[in-house]
């Protein structure tokens, strides 16, 4: 007897998780994500992370929390007020693919106990109409 095999490979990523309880307002066009490749292959970049935005060409940069200079982190290469909103979905990031979107929220509420990297204060201070809702208490 013969036949065909069919097998399938995959990735899990696990799942993601909703942070945003409103989304008011965000960017109408988005943009293309211009650090992809500073992101691991099969990495998940989490909703919520720290977004540059340059409406003139349309290109977002991804900021991790260790980058952003705070008193905390005088280290840090990203001033806080370059950061003008936060991503809204996760992006699935995948060595196949080079090119990716993202919708930047610059007003809403979220559950910042959520988010996978702590937002520093002086981040949430140039984003006055983001409203962090604390889940756990301190």
């Amino acid at each position: 007897m013969s036949g065909n095999t069919f097998g399938r490979t995959g990735k899990s990523l696990g799942f993601g998780q909703n942070i945003w309880h409103e989304v008011r307002g965000s960017y109408p066009v988005g943009g293309s994500v211009s650090n992809l490749a500073d992101f691991n292959d099969y990495e998940v970049i989490p909703a919520g992370s720290m977004c540059v935005y340059d409406q003139a060409a349309k290109t977002v940069k991804i900021v991790k929390a260790e980058d952003i200079k705070t008193t905390a982190n005088e280290d840090g290469t990203v001033e806080p007020g370059t950061i003008n909103g936060l991503l809204r979905y996760d992006i699935y990031n995948h060595s196949d693919v080079d090119y990716a979107t993202a919708d930047i929220v610059f007003a809403g509420e979220i559950y910042i106990d959520r988010c996978k990297e702590a937002i520093p204060d002086e981040v949430l201070a140039v984003l006055p109409m983001i409203v962090p809702i604390k889940e756990k208490r301190s």
